[in-house]
């Protein structure tokens, strides 16, 4: 059932409809009442619509949770009982004695309904308790409504991200109802719209709060700070976003779509120190000292943090600048550079492996160190890395040459739009397209066209082939700290941090793409992002801390099985339980939820007990 409102010649009538299907399946609707000029609150008209509903099955409550809902409830049903549509009760609520005592359950009746998502919110909801988050809402004069639409559209993003405007109806389906004693129904989009413009006003002193509590929670060194960039692309032209830019070098490949870029620093840990929001076609090298700057703050020693950086960020002039600055730093070197070192990465007998390593699961990497324009470089050679690399450039000179092939016959039957009669042109730039498409083989090719004889032809250059491939596996990382050399592979290896963190926001999270149109908004969606990250990374850590090194896609899923649910139980003496509680958990969600702390025994329990009653 739902309300709807429809116009009459003088004003509107407001009306309680029903959907059902005819004899033929066809979806219809009907008026269950006409309120007239009655006007139910927006916010409470789902809920009156559910206990109106409740009452013409049978169900007679003897009083309501919520007093506003209560007395539309009553509006709505003396219209019903005034226009005889009012089925009479057939059972009603009485008081419950409180005694425990034997009854007799009919078995075959037992019923339950109305489930609702619990797992995964009790999971988070115990990362949001030891991240004090409540306390620090509250503190800044958050009241509990708001903070409660706070902490939804959060944990949406972690379990089933979604619209603001389908939360409305993804709260429905959860147990925050149940958990925090609020009524959700009726609740409108602009609630979590208005949520996440103060979660945004509120960024700085609360990006503050996290970085303390995750550091306190685990005693993080923060000595080492990771950046890194990613973009995520739009839904629509954003003509009102002065950060939504093109760019043609999308991580997502959607050089068709407007982008915003996203610089994340974080701690080895993995958890995010700050992140700051660019437009999207910003180099990336331009970001790296607006992100890191004023971060010696933040380190737990005091001192400046050392960065690690990716390559294509760390410029000469921003390593230059980090140095003036104070900052350390681990970057590896391009790999159009390499060759540079040849000779040294030739003399593999002063190479050591790297210890540490599971060798079983991941190839060994072999390390040494030069010195060079007073810089540490450490030279790194990789099994695994020298096969990726391989096989990346056979897959390129394969797509190349069939392309050449097929280009080749395209001229041998004259195909009309290569225009063969007019000159090269056409055939150059189909040449052009191809070199463009695979550059990792082509640099390597000589390729001919003879408008002519119209004959095309391409020769690999067998040396510059071969110098190359012996380069294969190998990468160099350069350092203005001296430490031994697999320290500072491992280093530089916590890079992979930021990369796990952009899969997770991107996928898991709901980064992508952005829906909203305005900057405040798509900035407020990002730092909701930002939050719910925090959670993940808080529950994924407390795991792995304990040995049990999951990911939070697996948890999600192992724990979305455990719901709350109301039991109807009816009884030989005329009775029928309706107990609202949360299921038992199976083995796995025990141990899960006894390594986070989650107490499953206090969760609250309702619970209604109705008479059946005999009406004319």
């Amino acid at each position: 059932m739902f309300f709807r409102e429809k116009k009459s010649r003088n004003s509107l009538v407001l009306q309680l409809v029903e959907s059902y299907r005819d004899g033929r399946g066809k979806a219809r609707q009907r008026i269950v009442v006409s309120l007239g000029g009655r006007v139910v609150p927006d916010e409470c008209r789902k809920a009156v619509a559910h206990e109106v509903s409740q009452r013409l099955a049978g169900y007679e409550r003897l009083i309501m949770d919520d007093p506003v809902i209560a007395h539309w409830t009553q509006v709505v049903v003396d219209k019903l009982a005034e226009e005889s549509k009012l089925p009479g009760a057939t059972c009603r609520e009485v008081e419950a004695n409180g005694e425990r005592r034997a009854e007799n359950v009919i078995v075959d009746e037992i019923d339950h309904e109305n489930s609702a998502l619990l797992g995964p919110i009790l999971a988070l909801d115990r990362a949001w308790d030891c991240l004090k988050l409540d306390d620090y809402f509250e503190s800044k004069g958050m009241s509990t409504p708001r903070r409660t639409t706070a902490k939804i559209a959060i944990f949406n993003r972690l379990i089933d991200p979604c619209s603001e405007n389908e939360l409305v109806n993804w709260v429905q389906t959860t147990a925050f109802g149940d958990l925090t004693g609020q009524a959700t129904v009726g609740w409108g989009e602009d609630r979590f719209y208005r949520v996440g413009d103060k979660l945004l006003s509120m960024r700085k002193g609360l990006e503050e709060h996290l970085r303390e509590r995750t550091r306190d929670a685990f005693n993080l060194d923060r000595t080492v700070l990771l950046y890194d960039l990613t973009n995520s692309y739009f839904e629509g032209l954003a003509g009102k976003n002065e950060l939504a830019k093109r760019s043609a070098n999308s991580k997502e490949k959607r050089s068709d779509c407007p982008l915003i870029s996203v610089g994340v620093v974080l701690d080895p840990s993995g958890f995010v120190i700050t992140h700051k929001v660019f437009a999207g076609n910003v180099s990336d090298c331009k970001t790296l000292l607006s992100a890191v700057s004023d971060l010696e703050s933040i380190a737990s020693s005091g001192k400046r943090p050392v960065v690690v950086v990716d390559g294509g960020v760390a410029t000469d002039d921003n390593l230059k600048a980090l140095r003036d600055k104070g900052y350390d730093y681990v970057v590896n070197g391009k790999r159009q550079t390499r060759a540079k070192f040849a000779e040294d990465f030739a003399r593999l007998e002063e190479f050591r492996r790297v210890d540490g390593r599971d060798e079983r699961k991941k190839a060994p990497v072999f390390v040494r160190r030069v010195e060079k324009d007073g810089e540490f470089v450490v030279l790194c050679r990789s099994e695994g890395r020298r096969e990726k690399e391989a096989a990346i450039r056979n897959n390129a000179e394969k797509k190349l040459v069939e392309g050449l092939e097929n280009l080749e016959a395209r001229i041998r039957r004259n195909d009309t739009r290569l225009k063969l009669k007019d000159g090269a042109a056409m055939v150059n730039r189909a040449i052009g397209s191809l070199v463009k498409r695979s550059t990792r083989a082509s640099k390597f090719y000589s390729i001919k066209y003879d408008p002519q004889t119209r004959e095309l032809s391409w020769l690999r250059r067998e040396e510059a082939w071969t110098q190359e491939g012996e380069l294969h596996g190998c990468y160099h990382l350069r350092s203005s700290i001296e430490l031994p050399d697999d320290e500072l592979w491992k280093l530089y290896i916590t890079l992979t941090k930021v990369e796990s963190a952009f899969r997770h926001m991107k996928s898991e999270l709901g980064l992508r793409p952005f829906h909203h149109q305005l900057r405040r908004r798509c900035e407020g969606h990002v730092w909701i992002t930002i939050i719910a990250y925090q959670l993940l990374r808080w529950i994924e850590f407390s795991m792995e801390l304990a040995g049990y090194s999951v990911t939070w896609r697996t948890l999600n899923r192992m724990l979305s099985t455990h719901c709350y649910s109301t039991i109807i139980a009816p009884t030989t003496e005329g009775l029928i339980h309706h107990v609202r509680k949360p299921g038992r958990p199976d083995p796995r969600q025990k141990l899960v939820y006894e390594i986070l702390g989650v107490d499953c025994k206090s969760l609250p329990v309702k619970r209604r007990t109705y008479k059946k009653t005999k009406h004319a």
